[in-house]
């Protein structure tokens, strides 16, 4: 583990301020929060620094969500800052959702003083459990106990959390700590660097063997190979491979390559097209199981080659011929080497197996209908390659921006994946927020009022957000699943029609209501034109939906 550490003069610094320091050192622009008698030295430290932008949510778990947003969409560091007590509890949920994506979210937190903490005497806000609570969905959690052990705390926190498989991560520092002198400015720039478990040679040798040995190969690429596309697609080019994506990595190559199928694994009849595969490389993933453990039964072709950081997921789900720890940017570009010559795929595999996944993504298409083609085509048409998609967990979502529209780059899709509903306004606050680009979230209408809210701070802060409503007054996805699964009885489901143009506007966002394709392409064009957010109300109730689906009356 190596340490940098940079010259300065030997001015105190507050707790306060050695965490302005340490987010400057970590490269944090923007961090996601609301202010609190047990957080205010902390942020006007931030500001009086000025390296950080504050970005004032409107709920802590939203400002989680936006946080884990920032962290995907730029691969930095994403912080959100809560008050102790009722505000770190409201901050679980987006934990919970950081850590089922592998992002790196730190929370910074309060706590009461020092001298009160664990006494249970009522002061305000006192959460004597907190670190046990968040020790179920951060990896590391720490609470100085006194002001000199902040910053390594904070080093040791973020180290963990970038270290293997990324992870969230919590700091927690009593309220009289944070005034206290902690550190001189020589001491503040001490950065350690992430563990690294290095590369097992032996094993890669031996996919080397495999992948050579083999005459038609397929490559999953995962979220854990987001930032090894250049490897990844040097080494499907020299092997002919085509490439499968899962959700999280969609965009590590770009998905208008010519060998790149995408998002397609989970899909039966892609399998079936695949069957005849001698190895599958698979590539920092987990093959995360799904809805009734479903996924499980979708086994990768022919052997599996598997490389993953981290060894805890390696033969988890399926036994593999080979498995490789180590960075996949590395022992990609490792196994690149080790199979300098090797025979390219055979070419007929390769055609059925491209045509295929045209095939499947064709009838996809055709299952949308004629109105959510054309919603597919204008959002499709409306994005730039590093336009940022968002998705919720909505009908739209799961049987159109999955994997229909294509994504170009990395870090440029962002979606729930535990499933959750409600992230999608938050998460493209975050990635707005972060890459000062044109963000498209596409959501339904029961999921964006889970933090409807975040419409303010996107107005607030100017924020290139655009923000597609498909409105069917409820659940969509549920009434979906509650339609095939109980003879069609619809339960608890409807919640009524709402009118998010108007509320839109009371927030200070601009935004219409579309009713087709059509409108909606001149909607984006305009939303597209704007420098803020903009809020599309997508009235689908008199639309043919997903399947020949209608609402019913």
């Amino acid at each position: 583990m190596s340490e940098t550490t940079s010259s300065a003069s030997h001015t105190m610094l507050t707790g306060a301020e050695l965490i302005a320091q340490k987010l400057r050192d970590n490269d944090v622009r923007h961090a996601f929060g609301i202010i609190s008698i047990h957080n205010m030295p902390i942020i006007d430290a931030i500001n009086r620094l000025g390296f950080t932008q504050m970005i004032d949510s409107r709920h802590e778990g939203a400002a989680t969500h936006s946080a884990d947003g920032y962290a995907r969409a730029t691969g930095k560091l994403g912080v959100v800052i809560a008050s102790t007590g009722p505000g770190t509890t409201n901050t679980v949920t987006g934990l919970y959702e950081a850590a089922y994506a592998n992002s790196r979210v730190l929370l910074i937190t309060g706590q009461v003083e020092t001298a009160f903490y664990g006494k249970g005497a009522g002061y305000v806000h006192e959460a004597e459990n907190q670190l046990p609570m968040l020790r179920t969905v951060a990896r590391r959690v720490e609470s100085p106990t006194s002001a000199g052990q902040i910053g390594p705390l904070f080093d040791a926190v973020v180290t963990d959390m970038s270290s293997g498989r990324w992870q969230p991560g919590a700091l927690e520092i009593p309220i009289d700590l944070q005034y206290a002198a902690a550190a001189s400015n020589n001491q503040i720039a001490t950065v350690l660097a992430p563990c690294d478990p290095g590369l097992q040679h032996d094993q890669l040798q031996r996919a080397a063997e495999k992948l050579r040995g083999a005459a038609r190969r397929v490559i999953l690429v995962g979220g854990g190979a987001m930032g090894a596309g250049p490897q990844v697609t040097a080494l499907a080019e020299a092997l002919g491979a085509p490439i499968l994506t899962t959700p999280n990595g969609r965009g590590a190559v770009p998905e208008d390559h010519e060998l790149c199928i995408g998002n397609l694994f989970q899909v039966p009849d892609m399998l079936l097209a695949a069957k005849d595969a001698d190895v599958t490389l698979a590539i920092g993933t987990r093959f995360q199981v799904g809805v009734d453990g479903r996924n499980k039964a979708l086994v990768p072709p022919g052997e599996l080659v598997h490389i993953d950081i981290d060894n805890n997921v390696l033969n988890l789900v399926h036994g593999a011929a080979v498995t490789v720890q180590g960075d996949a940017a590395a022992a990609v570009d490792a196994l690149h080497e080790l199979l300098a010559g090797a025979n390219p795929n055979d070419a007929q595999f390769n055609a059925g197996l491209l045509q295929a996944g045209d095939a499947v993504k064709s009838k996809m298409r055709e299952r949308l209908g004629p109105d959510f083609r054309g919603i597919c085509t204008a959002i499709s048409n409306a994005m730039e390659p590093d336009t940022v998609l968002v998705r919720d967990s909505t009908v739209a979502a799961y049987f159109m921006a999955n994997q229909l529209i294509p994504i170009r780059a990395p870090r440029c899709t962002i979606s729930p994946t535990s499933a959750a509903i409600g992230p999608g306004l938050p998460f493209g606050v975050g990635a707005a927020a972060g890459t000062g680009k044109r963000t498209i979230v596409v959501h339904g209408d029961g999921g964006f009022l889970f933090h409807a809210t975040e419409l303010a701070t996107a107005a607030q802060h100017g924020l290139p957000v655009t923000v597609c409503i498909f409105n069917d007054g409820g659940y969509g996805i549920l009434r979906f699943l509650q339609n095939s699964r109980f003879e069609g009885r619809i339960n608890e489901t409807d919640l009524g029609f709402m009118d998010f143009t108007a509320m839109a506007k009371s927030m200070g966002c601009a935004g219409e209501r579309v009713e087709s394709p059509a409108g909606l392409e001149a909607a984006l064009a305009t939303a597209a034109a704007s420098s803020g957010p903009y809020v599309v109300d997508i009235d689908v109730r008199n639309m043919e939906l997903i399947g020949g689906m209608r609402l019913p009356a």
